[in-house]
């Protein structure tokens, strides 16, 4: 969302079909952008210069046709790419011509995003989103220059350098792309630090300390480390030192460094075995809590980081030698334990001079909506939501909570959202797919302990049979009255009413009450919301303007698309002229 900024992300929309112009003028606007729209490519090329002033321009996207009269996409992006200030402006084009040839030219050009149309608008939405949180870093990155001093800007890269080099990084290393989308996700200063000093500290052999609180992402910044690095090729071996610490301690050195001939000890052959150090020989070995490893394994794992001989563990063997690459992980302060002779001094010393620090969660606040999705995107295909997406309501909570737990927590929370939204028949997440533990208390309400669930079940829900004004007929009335009592979820609802789950029928009526009370309150979200739930409930009210404001999408979609029949589907007769009211709305007067 245009939200992650102060002021909003300006788009500049070139389109020649005046249809299609002010449907996603329309939709871009509720989707919080600022728009300027243009009629063709000379128009667009005039409104862009238009918007520049001291060769910076304040226009943050451009989203631009590619068959236009007078001057096509192509030759505007050519035309933009010339001008000092359009030079790394995000541009995306949307054509009727999807052929591989076309394409190619449009990103030779300069295209950063190609969308083939028909396209589904929410998709659009989308690809706009990742191009405005791009816009949005650009631009703080940019203020952050101004305002830092002179001499502040010598000590180290700037923000606006680091992001100016990311692209570049991405050529030097092939792997960083992949390693940005699944594993280290941001785009926040913070987190191109944290790839900087990854990418300097992955080649060689000397060890490398990741420090970060629990949760906070070491694991991934190893793996990171190990693929970005010469050996990506070669063994990489994670070990929890927890559990090594759980063991003997003779076992646990035998692990690490071998036992030899004759140890002695009981399930270990006499001919001795090797240990992880040779397993891994000539790759990679992650230990993480290395706090909680053993002393005497601390001590003695200096030989082998500084590339010296050791002897195994237990029993009679040569010296061997490896060639490993060591990298640890811990969320305690090592200095502090080492100043209290809990961690050989020396080898917090080795250590210390290679460390890369992982940012809180609470450090990098800007990177919530970007791992939000990414973690959303993971779950989709296992709980059957291909089309799950967050509610602004239940967006905001998670950038504005706490996340003691860091992203290991936020990753939990929204798949415990997207389990219950599944189960709930509901694409989109609010906050009411929050576990119940951490909802948030209504305003006013009582510090005293809740109902127990059998006073909650029998008590009357205040708005539960209320229609003052006589709006609903008999059969809204009774499924209305169950949905208030369960808060709006589908399943018990129906179960209550002896509904199936699979005709989907409540799920059908709820979308035509929905938009009856749309018609009737001339389309006034908060008001029509109000009609429905029937109480002053503001979690229940946001989930059901974000529920309105979903099929009202879903009409300047089709209508867009001219598919406005695919609306009545599975949807009954009476509410049909209400459906109607809303195409007649999205035709007539898409500017909202």
């Amino acid at each position: 969302m245009s939200t992650e900024s102060q002021d909003p992300v300006h788009i500049l929309l070139v389109e020649d079909e005046p249809d299609l112009r002010t449907t996603l003028q329309y939709n871009l606007k509720r989707a919080g952008y600022r728009v300027t729209t243009a009629v063709n490519g000379q128009d667009g090329l005039d409104q862009a210069q238009a918007h520049v002033a001291d060769e910076v321009s304040d226009v943050d996207i451009v989203v631009s046709d590619i068959m236009m009269p007078e001057l096509d996409g192509i030759g505007l992006a050519k035309a933009l790419r010339a001008l000092p200030a359009y030079a790394d402006t995000p541009l995306m084009f949307l054509t009727a011509k999807g052929e591989t040839a076309d394409r190619l030219e449009g990103f030779r050009v300069g295209a950063d995003d190609y969308l083939t149309k028909p396209f589904d608008l929410e998709e659009l939405l989308a690809r706009v989103q990742v191009q405005a949180r791009r816009a949005n870093l650009a631009r703080r990155m940019r203020t952050m220059l101004d305002e830092q001093p002179e001499e502040e800007r010598k000590k180290s890269p700037s923000p606006s350098d680091l992001y100016a080099k990311v692209a570049v990084w991405e050529e030097r290393f092939p792997a960083l792309a992949a390693i940005r989308e699944r594993s280290i996700v941001g785009q926040s200063p913070r987190m191109l630090s944290l790839l900087r000093e990854i990418l300097i500290r992955a080649p060689g052999r000397d060890p490398v300390l990741i420090v970060g609180e629990t949760g906070a992402g070491k694991t991934g910044v190893a793996e990171a480390l190990y693929r970005l690095g010469p050996r990506s090729d070669k063994p990489f071996r994670v070990v929890n030192c927890a559990e090594l610490a759980a063991a003997d301690a003779a076992i646990t050195l035998g692990k690490l460094f071998g036992f030899g001939k004759n140890a002695g000890l009981a399930n270990v052959p006499k001919e001795g075995s090797p240990g992880l150090l040779e397993d891994v020989d000539g790759g990679t070995l992650f230990l993480d809590e290395i706090h909680r490893l053993p002393q005497e394994a601390q001590a003695m794992l200096l030989l082998p980081i500084e590339n010296r001989p050791f002897h195994p563990a237990a029993g009679k063997g040569e010296p061997k030698s490896v060639d490993v690459k060591f990298l640890f992980a811990t969320n305690a302060d090592l200095k502090q334990e080492a100043d209290a002779g809990r961690f050989p001094f020396d080898l917090y010393q080795r250590l210390a001079a290679s460390q890369i620090a992982v940012p809180a969660l609470a450090e990098r606040a800007d990177d919530i909506p970007a791992l939000a999705e990414f973690f959303l995107d993971e779950c989709k295909d296992e709980f059957n939501l291909p089309e799950a997406a967050f509610a602004p309501s239940l967006m905001r909570l998670l950038v504005s909570r706490p996340w003691p737990g860091n992203v290991r927590e936020l990753r939990s929370f929204v798949r415990e959202c997207a389990r219950r939204a599944a189960f709930e028949l509901d694409n989109v997440l609010t906050p009411a797919h929050m576990p119940e533990s951490q909802t948030p208390a209504p305003a006013g309400a009582s510090p005293s302990a809740p109902p127990s669930p059998s006073e909650a079940d029998a008590a009357e829900v205040p708005g539960q049979f209320d229609d003052s004004e006589g709006f609903w007929n008999e059969v809204e009335m009774r499924e209305l009255a169950s949905l208030r009592h369960h808060r709006f979820k589908i399943a018990p609802a129906e179960q209550e009413l002896g509904l199936s789950s699979k005709s989907r029928t409540l799920t059908n009526h709820l979308r035509g009450m929905c938009f009856k009370a749309l018609a009737h309150r001339t389309f006034d979200l908060a008001a029509s919301a109000l009609l429905v739930v029937g109480r002053d409930d503001e979690a229940l009210l946001d989930r059901t303007v974000d529920r309105m404001e979903g099929y009202l999408d879903m009409v300047d979609r089709h209508v867009a698309a001219h598919t406005t029949k695919t609306l009545f589907n599975n949807l009954p007769r009476d509410y049909r002229k209400f459906v109607e009211a809303a195409i007649d709305r999205a035709r007539e007067d898409p500017a909202g």
